[in-house]
């Protein structure tokens, strides 16, 4: 009996000692969960079918890498701001905001800039970079001009952003959303959390009534900003009350609605598994949901472009329930893959950006086509270009000019 009772203690000790417990002030999950949703970008973009899309491709639940990536910067941007908000006024913080979606916009015309230089040279093959492709039907789209243009024309588009490689068009939804943030910061600052919701929440729902588009630039054919700007506010007041949150969670309510969440992210990733993605085998998908049943609710309900409503409740759900998995089995997690996850998820905004000129390069050797399945090619191919990203980050290659 006693014997039996010290290994079931020592047992209950060993599962807690599982749990985060990482002593400072950075919380190292939300590292993590950025370095995933890098993961996830990266392999969407390098476009062949490998073993690692089988886990970053929609399988999880109906959301990608890139509404991961919206809502921590928004999280890290509430959350980091209500503390320097202590030390400093709105208006040092908002400039230095604005000096960030400064570098950012010169970074992206910088990218423009190289790609059209490229785009000179008959050795440089710049198809993935300056094409977008529906890999289904073979339509494509020319992402930069065909025919030549006169020299104003040349100073709108690229000023205007309304060229660039569709792998980085989420920057100019970056720097949009950063130029606005110093007026969402002074929402939340002065407590009117609740009117900073209901507008952005209208904002949404204009978007998905007359599919408005704000500006001119090319990022809103796949991010529009009346749309993604949701998902952003909503990360950016997690973060701003996210120690009021953590208290929350503690208590039977708050335990009430995460398992709420919990259910319906579960819910969401069986739903995913009927997936009728026409590059995945089908062998790795469930066949419960009739395909024109669960293309009505992913169209209407589920789009990642207008990202409907299904899809904005998903992300914030799984999201929770990969943190909480990382809160309760973090030990054996971050042995496995912090090594990898963590620089990435601290250096995403970098990485994000070196990443277009990995895919280039890669494109260079391998013709990008998801049907064909060449599995441990492509999964050497997604894994290389992925360590060498992490490598870049580790090194900090040109991190004075790249930022992060």
């Amino acid at each position: 009996m006693v014997d039996s009772a010290s290994v079931s203690q020592t047992t209950a000790i060993d599962w807690r000692a599982w749990r985060y417990a990482v002593p400072g002030k950075r919380d190292l999950r939300i590292d993590m969960l950025r370095g995933i949703a890098l993961v996830m970008m990266v392999v969407a973009h390098t476009e062949i079918l490998s073993l690692v899309n089988i886990f970053t491709w929609e399988r999880f639940g109906l959301t990608t890498g890139a509404e991961g990536f919206v809502i921590l910067s928004g999280f890290m941007l509430g959350m980091l701001n209500r503390q320097r908000l202590q030390k400093e006024v709105l208006l040092t913080i908002g400039w230095t905001l604005w000096r960030r979606a400064a570098k950012i916009y010169l970074v992206n015309l910088t990218i423009i800039l190289l790609i059209l230089a490229l785009n000179r040279l008959s050795v440089v093959n710049t198809f993935e970079v300056t094409h977008f492709v529906d890999r289904y039907s073979g339509t494509v789209w020319a992402l930069f001009p065909t025919t030549p243009q006169i020299k104003e024309t040349w100073f709108n588009i690229v000023l205007y952003l309304q060229i660039g490689p569709h792998q980085t068009q989420i920057l100019g939804l970056y720097i949009c959303l950063l130029l606005v943030s110093p007026l969402f910061l002074g929402l939340l600052q002065s407590g009117r959390v609740v009117w900073l919701l209901l507008a952005s929440l209208a904002a949404y729902i204009s978007y998905q009534l007359w599919s408005t588009r704000l500006t001119v630039a090319e990022f809103e054919f796949a991010f529009p900003l009346l749309a993604w700007q949701l998902i952003f506010v909503c990360g950016m007041c997690c973060g701003w009350y996210k120690d009021e949150l953590m208290s929350l969670a503690r208590m039977p309510p708050g335990r009430v609605v995460m398992g709420i969440m919990v259910i319906y992210a579960l819910v969401m990733m069986f739903i995913a598994q009927n997936h009728t993605n026409p590059f995945m085998p089908p062998a790795l998908l469930l066949h419960v949901i009739p395909p024109a049943d669960f293309n009505w609710f992913y169209h209407h309900l589920a789009g990642k472009n207008a990202l409907g409503p299904c899809r904005v409740l998903n992300d914030f759900c799984l999201m929770l329930l990969v943190y909480l998995l990382l809160t309760f089995f973090w030990q054996p997690v971050e042995r496995l893959f912090g090594w990898f996850l963590i620089p990435l998820g601290q250096h995403s905004l970098y990485t994000f950006i070196v990443h277009v000129f990995v895919v280039l390069a890669v494109s260079q050797f391998v013709h990008f086509d998801l049907w064909h399945h060449a599995w441990l090619r492509n999964t050497f191919i997604h894994l290389s270009a992925l360590g060498l990203l992490w490598w870049m980050a580790k090194k900090e290659i040109g991190g004075r000019f790249i930022p992060n």
